[in-house]
């Protein structure tokens, strides 16, 4: 028991972490968002680099990467989980600095019914009957959402599948979370080095002290909660935790509206109504589920 809440206490400080990582990037706003990007991943490799070193388990870490490079598949999926996540955080930056963080928000209460959806399609998962209905529902509401702006909601459905995406490549790797997400950084390190020096039109004597100071600290704002999430899956059970994840975007959602003053307009509160029932729809399951195998 004293475990299980040592965990729950690790994910709910991750999840505080995220939910307010909004204000961050809001500070941010005037780094184009694929310069805040590339700053993000190399300083990321920095962070997790010092992290490791200073952990005192560079040879497991070595054991590990070697097994990693010597298996093909393995490899690739992470270069693909590289990709993705770095698809989710550019998305995410550029949500944030374009007053569209409501939209962002909303990606992360999606999320968890799109990684569903993917586990039924590629892992032949089967859906309880409070699962099929919350997907029918978060479907039509981002149908309404769509009727009513005239527009896909890309950002949402970009950070939404981009996420998914990632945990279901992420399902079956046997590497450590903060080794994984070094590979992960090291992998798009190059192309935002590359971008950085040949194509970027901004330098970092463009920015402020206290923006270089900042995107230096991209790097612990990406790894702390992490690694927060890391240990608390460690010692507590994923449904528990899954149960909590909802305080993210909810606190997102809250500082969109009440700090960014970004506004929901009425055809786009009945999608997002509907999109709640169906989370609400959703948790109401996973308790059912829950309950069901501890008895």
């Amino acid at each position: 028991m004293k475990k299980t809440k040592e965990g729950l206490l690790f994910a709910l400080s991750a999840y505080l972490l995220w939910g307010v990582i909004s204000l961050f990037w809001k500070q941010l706003s005037g780094v184009n968002a694929y310069n805040a990007l590339s700053y993000r991943v190399l300083w990321t490799v920095v962070t997790m680099l010092l992290y490791m070193l200073i952990s005192g388990r560079t040879r497991l870490y070595s054991r590990y990467l070697r097994e990693m490079m010597a298996d093909k598949r393995l490899f690739w999926t992470m270069v693909m989980a590289g990709f993705l996540i770095a698809l989710n955080w550019l998305t995410y930056i550029y949500a944030v600095g374009h007053g569209q963080a409501t939209e962002a928000s909303l990606g992360y209460y999606v999320m968890p019914l799109v990684s569903v959806v993917l586990a039924l399609i590629f892992l032949k998962e089967s859906l309880s009957r409070w699962m099929v209905y919350a997907v029918c529902l978060a479907g039509a509401g981002v149908c309404i959402l769509v009727a009513n702006t005239g527009k896909i909601p890309q950002i949402t459905i970009l950070l939404a599948f981009s996420f998914a995406f990632y945990g279901l490549l992420k399902k079956n790797v046997r590497l450590p979370s903060d080794l994984a997400m070094l590979v992960e950084a090291a992998v798009i390190a190059p192309l935002a080095i590359v971008y950085l020096v040949f194509f970027s039109k901004e330098s970092l004597s463009d920015y402020s002290l206290r923006e270089n100071l900042l995107l230096a600290a991209s790097g612990i704002v990406t790894s702390l909660p992490l690694l927060l999430f890391a240990e608390g899956v460690k010692r507590a059970p994923l449904n528990l935790i899954g149960f909590i994840q909802y305080i993210n975007p909810t606190m997102q959602l809250l500082i969109a509206v009440l700090v960014f003053n970004e506004t929901i307009g009425r055809g786009e509160l009945l999608g997002f109504a509907l999109i709640w029932l169906a989370v609400f729809l959703f948790v109401i399951g996973q308790l059912i589920v829950f309950k069901t195998k501890k008895a």
